[in-house]
């Protein structure tokens, strides 16, 4: 199947942008704290290429199988990032803050609801219902990965955690692609994929978007946190307690002016 210049470009700086992030997250030691971003990372550093050739010399059918295979991975890996950057935001004493846990799933249970109702909702403008059914699925990934996303954000800013440098970092190229894709499956479900050109379009400004991301991240990765001295157990529990009673006391408020 033939490839344009672009696509070529494109697919050799994602591939080389994959790979330069991987070493950085290998070389500085960053996958203990990010074990699947690292895996994900990695997983596109072998896609990418897998992908590239297959599609260069191999049939349509070994194609759709290869690439629906690994997109099913993929979802799987992003929405196990969203836990994982939860778990490091939400738990800054190593111990779940008291609502938090709560708040983000019934967040995330809301989003993958509304994910689920727009999905369904659109009729992508396709040559077929097979090419529909896959604009519909993007969709639903971006939208389900982007409302998980924010949920954790909501979480984390509701209950006044701070974000450390390299979480802040990875959260930031992750809302800028997560927002990107998005936009471009939106774009999908309005122009489907009859007018090539404008699919092709879309989807290039898409790798264009996480290539910017991979430069991001790192940059991100490659330089230390702040160095922080650590808590003392005593002092642990004592944020965890002084949490729980912020929270009482703004219960007890909102009851004393609200009353039944």
């Amino acid at each position: 199947m033939h490839l344009d210049m672009l696509d070529n470009v494109l697919w050799a700086a994602s591939f080389l942008g994959n790979a330069v992030l991987l070493l950085v997250l290998l070389f500085k030691k960053r996958w203990k704290e990010f074990p699947v971003f690292t895996i994900l990372i990695g997983d596109y550093v072998l896609e990418t290429p897998a992908l590239f050739l297959i599609y260069r010399y191999s049939s349509l059918h070994w194609y759709a199988v290869i690439y629906w295979t690994t997109f099913a991975l993929d979802f799987l890996l992003q929405v196990a990032l969203v836990f994982e950057m939860a778990r490091i935001v939400l738990r800054p004493t190593g111990t779940w803050v008291r609502d938090a846990r709560f708040t983000f799933l019934l967040c995330g249970a809301a989003g993958g609801a509304i994910a689920f109702l727009l999905t369904y909702a659109v009729h992508p403008v396709s040559p077929s219902s097979l090419v529909a059914w896959e604009v519909r699925a993007y969709l639903f990934t971006s939208l389900l990965f982007c409302e998980l996303f924010f949920a954790m954000m909501f979480a984390a800013q509701w209950l006044g955690l701070v974000w450390r440098n390299h979480v802040m970092g990875l959260g930031q190229g992750l809302t800028a692609w997560a927002l990107a894709s998005t936009l471009v499956n939106a774009a999908h479900t309005y122009f489907g994929a009859v007018n090539k050109q404008v699919f092709n379009t879309l989807e290039h400004a898409r790798i264009f978007v996480y290539i910017g991301a991979t430069i991001y991240w790192s940059v991100t990765f490659w330089f230390p946190e702040p160095e922080r001295r650590p808590l003392s157990p005593e002092m642990q529990k004592y944020l965890v307690a002084l949490h729980e009673k912020v929270q009482y006391d703004a219960s007890q408020v909102s009851g004393a002016q609200n009353p039944r």
